[in-house]
């Protein structure tokens, strides 16, 4: 550690120490620990973007944390571009903070501004998707969620043309993406005729869902990175006159919840827990600062797939 925090996490680790925390302590656990300590340990928050609920939730649930944790929090979001990002986490290099939790607008772009960040002495956590170089890592499972999501496509298309709403190059995406072609080769009179990145929102979704429907009208379903991905999709098909599209998604937002509830095209969402994954990463980083490294490092986070079936008991996190 340099030096300018020696003090402070010196103080955390001491307090943790006493409580008897180990390895696997719990984040309850490292509350009252680090509660006890004078110092306050510094983290900076940086999220991709405050358009989608998503992050809002992520961001809240990371700043609750550390502030429970007897820490102070500064928060930031990236508007979806990786050097406003890479900007915010040199501007927490110089405030001088202990740890940086980020969710990455682009997990390899980001590695540069990480690794300065180290260099600095700073504990840096990715939440959501990896980042390159992070010391830590809590993300869903993304490839169990575009799995589970896809096998529930494949049951309600079971043959015929099929598109895919891709998103940015983040790790999250793409190995959601892995798991839905997975889950597709059981299904092998499904075909995927038309695939496209799109920016993760609403807005970039709708004029892409519309050309492939127009290319391809035969098309049965749609497999969509995420929420807001799934709304653009679902309002193309509607302006399209296709209301016998099915749509799969991940997220659990509230919107896609109540498409299903209301028997919309959306079908399915592999629900994830944004709160709980930043909470746990801001937990994490602080303990990795105080010198009290946990039993793991890379967390995966099941997701819980919610359909017609079960929508009406579950609780959507925004």
């Amino acid at each position: 550690m340099i030096r300018h925090r020696s003090a402070a996490l010196s103080a955390v680790a001491a307090a943790l120490a006493v409580a008897g925390c180990t390895a696997t302590t719990t984040a309850s656990d490292n509350g009252s620990a680090a509660g006890s300590s004078s110092k306050k340990l510094k983290v900076g928050i940086t999220v991709q973007t405050f358009t989608n609920p998503f992050f809002v939730a992520e961001a809240d649930g990371a700043k609750a944390e550390v502030e429970r944790l007897n820490g102070q929090a500064f928060v930031e979001q990236a508007d979806q571009n990786v050097q406003k990002q890479s900007d915010q986490i040199d501007a927490f290099i110089r405030r001088r903070v202990d740890v940086i939790v980020v969710d990455a607008v682009d997990s390899n772009g980001i590695g540069p501004a990480v690794a300065r960040a180290k260099a600095a002495g700073i504990t840096v956590v990715a939440i959501d998707v990896g980042a390159d170089g992070a010391d830590a890592t809590v993300t869903t499972d993304n490839v169990q969620a575009g799995r589970i999501a896809c096998e529930h496509l494949g049951e309600r298309v079971r043959s015929g043309p099929i598109a895919i709403l891709d998103g940015t190059n983040i790790t999250a995406v793409n190995d959601r993406i892995e798991g839905c072609l997975a889950a597709l080769k059981a299904y092998p009179d499904i075909k995927v005729v038309a695939r496209q990145r799109g920016l993760n929102s609403r807005d970039s979704a709708l004029p892409i869902a519309t050309n492939m429907l127009t290319a391809n009208p035969g098309i049965k379903g749609f497999f969509a990175i995420n929420d807001p991905t799934a709304a653009g999709v679902e309002l193309a098909a509607k302006q399209k006159g296709r209301t016998d599209v099915v749509i799969a998604s991940v997220d659990g937002a509230r919107a896609a919840v109540e498409s299903i509830t209301r028997g919309g095209l959306i079908g399915c969402t592999s629900a994830q827990d944004p709160r709980g994954m930043g909470a746990k990463g801001a937990a994490i980083g602080m303990q990795l600062a105080a010198g009290k490294p946990p039993s793991q490092t890379t967390v995966l986070v099941p997701a819980t797939l919610v359909t017609k079936d079960n929508a009406a008991s579950y609780t959507p996190w925004g």
